[in-house]
């Protein structure tokens, strides 16, 4: 049993959505980039679908629709991460609407594996910006992970992208009990304009019913730099550029998004008791080998840890495996500040103990938590 402990570094993660018949150019980028250790997800994006109304009456039909998606992530230094977006840009195409959206969240990661050497591409800082906040939803009641999308959509905030979890750690210790918390999660991520997310956050709790009871947990991380994928609406269009377009073309010439602020009364109103939020909370990430995901769940529990959602992830490819294993479990764990560095450190020695070298604990703060308060 190797006794080496995950040593901290401060890196950067990259994660990248796009359609899956664009999955191949994001790995040969990240390959001929020298990234190594890029987990792969299933996922979703949900987009509104324009369409005429039926027997030629007047007005639209408006229909959620989903398209497969697929997300990227590594974890490269930070001097590099620039590079890397713009690279996966001017390969992927990204700035056309639809095709996918990339960003980059500065962490600390706790790991044996070294950081990849990232080769020096030439490349120009025209369309990263650095204005964005990503917003992650965790749902389990029946119909919330819709009514989330639907209200970010209908709020023009940006294109929903959804994934399935499972929730493990507190479920497993209630008994006959447990029937009546599903185990089944649904995580939505909405990369929205900084200055807009205390507003757009207070109406998704509000028109997504989170402020009640089962309603789900809500949290806000930061984001470095990153490019959205603005095409929020599919169908016929009656001009020449669509409304999204003319947005994104408006974010490039005002290299930003601070212009189109929309939510400024919200912050002013007085403090409503169902959308008080804490920022003294820190994301945990813990990826590790498939089949040790819940024994790490249940060590950060007796550290505090009220418990985790845990999805399913895959290397790259045959090329990208470490120590010949290819499956991976991904958990995502919700603390206070306060206990971070205990949870953290029982990880680390899990990793010890269940001889998972190829363990990664990733550390990064977030600026606002909400979940429902009797």
């Amino acid at each position: 049993m190797s006794d080496e402990f995950p040593i901290s570094k401060e890196v950067t993660r990259i994660t990248c959505a796009v359609h899956p018949h664009l999955g191949p150019q994001v790995a040969e980028c990240l390959i001929t980039l020298g990234s190594h250790t890029v987990l792969v997800e299933n996922a979703r994006a949900v987009r509104q679908r324009i369409r005429p109304r039926a027997w030629g009456l007047p007005g639209q039909q408006v229909e959620l629709e989903n398209s497969a998606m697929e997300l990227f992530r590594t974890t490269v230094p930070r001097e590099s991460a620039l590079q890397v977006i713009e690279t996966l840009n001017q390969t992927l195409e990204l700035q056309t609407p639809g095709r996918g959206s990339v960003y980059a969240q500065d962490i600390t990661e706790y790991s044996q594996l070294n950081p990849p050497e990232i080769k020096e591409t030439s490349f120009q800082n025209t369309t990263a910006f650095h204005g964005y906040t990503l917003i992650n939803g965790i749902l389990s009641k029946a119909g919330g992970g819709e009514r989330l999308t639907e209200s970010a959509l209908r709020l023009g905030a940006c294109v929903p992208i959804v994934t399935r979890g499972f929730g493990t750690g507190l479920r497993d210790q209630l008994g006959l009990l447990r029937i009546t918390i599903p185990p089944e999660k649904e995580l939505v991520q909405l990369m929205v304009p900084a200055h807009d997310a205390a507003g757009i956050q207070r109406l998704l709790i509000e028109n997504a019913r989170m402020d009640r009871s089962g309603g789900g947990f809500l949290y806000q991380t930061p984001i470095s730099a990153g490019i959205v994928d603005p095409l929020l609406r599919i169908g016929q269009q009656e001009h020449a550029a669509s409304m999204e377009q003319l947005i994104a073309a408006m974010d490039e010439m005002k290299h930003g998004t601070g212009w189109r602020k929309r939510f400024a009364d919200l912050e002013d109103q007085k403090r409503d008791s169902r959308f008080i939020t804490s920022r003294k909370y820190t994301e945990i990430t813990l990826v590790c080998s498939e089949g040790k995901a819940n024994d790490f769940v249940l060590a950060a529990m007796e550290a505090g840890a009220g418990g985790a959602t845990t999805e399913r992830v895959r290397c790259l490819s045959a090329s990208d495996l470490e120590g010949g294993i290819g499956a991976r479990e991904r958990g995502i764990i919700c603390v206070p500040k306060a206990i971070c560095d205990s949870v953290v450190q029982v990880l680390r020695d899990m990793s010890v103990v269940l001889e998972d070298p190829l363990c990664r604990i990733q550390v990064l703060e977030s600026s606002s938590v909400f979940f429902h308060q009797r």
